[in-house]
């Protein structure tokens, strides 16, 4: 009976633990935000962020363009940490893809410029074909377009939508012609940097709206700086917006702290630190996040300026790059920046271009 007895208590507390385990967070009402600043309240509570949806945004929309018309799970609902919500967001479509059996033409409508190598076009369904953009070039101009075909062509061909066709590229390898119906294919989607901006029906001829961002927009989207603060014994790289996101990936910081001088910290690599929030994004800091390194210290836990720590460590003085002069390794120019060493007398904050 003993042995039964505690067979049974042992059970238990597994239960009780396995319960304990799963904590359940309430999901935040976003909607009517920004994805950055969505991203940040949902963060904040152990919720993630799955699919962006784009829903065309106009005069009649109840809400304001790039804000959050609905959420995949309804606000106060319960949930398990970990769990991540798709987000439909407003927004005036700005690029334009037009297609037919042979062609496909992207029509760069926005007001700047194109990144071609963060873009790529994915079949839903069929044959499952695919074709990374990078393949026409690094840019698109305004009012320029990219052409793809999949027969033998001499040129591109004229649109009046195109102020000019700036790329051109044809092929016929039949794993690269994910707009057409090949092997039943009936629907393709474009992503952009790992973010899906729209999905497009197969269709002959084809026409479809889609939204993309530019390089150097500023507006709700991207900060244009990076901003550090730091004391002699930590330091935060932050988030200091209400609404954009602000980019790491690309930034480097060195070390001249310590011989050999130059060693490399990579900000947006989270396999270097210890204590990671899974939820957030690296890559780009959410309102308010911030990422936190300390030296060794017992009471160097909190952040030179509130923030929410997203992803912390603690470091040796060999790697207290801010101990000397560090430079700044920007990913949007090819200009040296460099902030001053750490003083013993209050916050110093170093602003640099991202």
């Amino acid at each position: 009976m003993w042995r039964a007895t505690t067979i049974i208590m042992c059970v238990l507390i597994l239960v009780v633990q396995a319960v304990q385990g799963q904590e359940t967070v309430t999901v935040p009402d976003v909607r009517g935000l920004t994805v950055p600043a969505a991203a940040a309240a949902l963060n904040r509570v152990g919720i993630g962020i799955g699919r962006e949806i784009i829903q065309p945004w106009n005069t009649e929309s109840e809400l304001a363009q790039n804000t959050i018309s609905t959420q995949s799970i309804a606000p106060d609902t319960q949930v398990e940490a970990g769990t991540v919500i798709d987000l439909t967001i407003l927004r005036s479509p700005n690029t334009l893809l037009l297609y037919d059996d042979n062609d496909l033409t992207l029509v760069n409508q926005t007001n700047g410029v194109i990144d071609l190598t963060g873009i790529t076009f994915q079949a839903s369904d069929g044959n499952q074909a695919a074709f990374d953009a990078s393949a026409w070039g690094n840019r698109l101009r305004r009012g320029r377009c990219a052409q793809i075909w999949s027969v033998h062509r001499g040129g591109p061909k004229a649109l009046d939508e195109c102020r000019a066709i700036e790329h051109w590229h044809t092929t016929t390898n039949s794993d690269e012609h994910f707009w057409t119906a090949e092997d039943g294919t009936s629907q393709f989607a474009l992503t952009q940097n790992g973010i899906e901006r729209g999905v497009c029906l197969v269709a002959n001829p084809g026409r479809c709206e889609l939204y993309l961002t530019t390089l150097g927009e500023n507006s709700e989207v991207t900060t244009d700086h990076i901003y550090i603060a730091y004391t002699q014994d930590r330091l935060a790289i932050l988030n200091n917006t209400d609404d954009r996101w602000m980019p790491l990936n690309g930034l480097e910081l060195r070390n001249n702290a310590v011989e050999p001088r130059g060693a490399v910290i990579a900000p947006a690599d989270s396999s270097i630190y210890a204590e990671l929030n899974p939820v957030a994004d690296l890559q780009r800091l959410a309102p308010g996040q911030c990422i936190l390194f300390t030296d060794s210290s017992a009471d160097t836990q909190t952040s030179p300026i509130p923030c929410e720590v997203i992803a912390h460590l603690q470091v040796g003085s060999s790697v207290r790059f801010w101990a000397a002069d560090f430079p700044v390794v920007s990913a949007t120019d090819s200009l040296d920046h460099t902030c001053p060493a750490a003083t013993s007398e209050g916050i110093t904050l170093c602003i640099m271009p991202r």
